[in-house]
């Protein structure tokens, strides 16, 4: 669902940082806790035979409340990072349901409740003309996000349904886990991002500087 969503606001942090670490710098940019819209795509197709679920959020409305990334220096510009972000939004949620049988299309609302979520990576990062470069180089395959919508128990009212007609070999129980806590690929997520002198304080870039002409 938020192939783009809070992937983008992932990754968009991996500039900034925080510190849980022996040799790490912690650092919040205070204009990227902000609202964010229309940075969805689709989630990992859930399948469960005969079922498969693909959902996406075609719009939303995502707000970073706070962020804390962990920047471990490597050496020639290049950082582990963790990212930690706290986020809530709002939005609309499609299920594209194929039964084998025959396909529908469902679409409610989704609610993303107020949660932490963490993203480990390696990123190189250099200082540029109105801003700085991020080149993301490592990051893990995917991110689970929580999410509510009734369309979830629809979901699950069709797959117990399909349950019922393969006399209990369907088990529906696996699935009701996927849904609330859809799988975001990371994947197709842009590798090379730009943060803008704009978006950091004075003191920010100050700091982000003197880390990278650290030793």
């Amino acid at each position: 669902m938020l192939r783009r969503s809070v992937a983008v606001c992932l990754l968009l942090e991996l500039a900034s940082g925080a510190a849980h670490a022996a040799g790490a710098t912690e650092l919040r940019f205070a204009k990227l806790n902000r609202v964010y819209d229309q940075l969805a795509g689709e989630m990992a197709p859930l399948s469960f035979d005969p079922i498969e679920i693909r959902l996406s959020s075609p719009r939303q409305v995502i707000v970073v409340k706070d962020h804390l990334v962990t920047l471990r220096p490597l050496g020639g510009g290049r950082f582990e990072g963790r990212v930690e972000i706290e986020f809530l939004g709002k939005g609309e949620l499609v299920a594209d349901i194929d039964l084998g049988s025959g396909s529908q299309r469902l679409t409610d609302e989704v609610l993303m409740p107020r949660q932490r979520v963490v993203i480990d990576g390696v990123a190189s990062i250099r200082r540029s003309e109105g801003g700085y470069r991020v080149l993301l180089e490592s990051l893990p395959p995917s991110l689970r996000v929580e999410i509510r919508s009734r369309l979830i128990n629809q979901l699950l009212d069709l797959c117990a349904g399909a349950s019922l007609l393969s006399l209990g070999a369907l088990d529906c129980t696996p699935l009701a886990g996927e849904l609330e806590r859809p799988r975001i690929p990371l994947d197709g997520a842009a590798r090379e991002l730009f943060l803008p002198d704009g978006d950091l304080a004075d003191e920010e870039r100050q700091a982000l500087d003197a880390l990278l002409v650290a030793p």
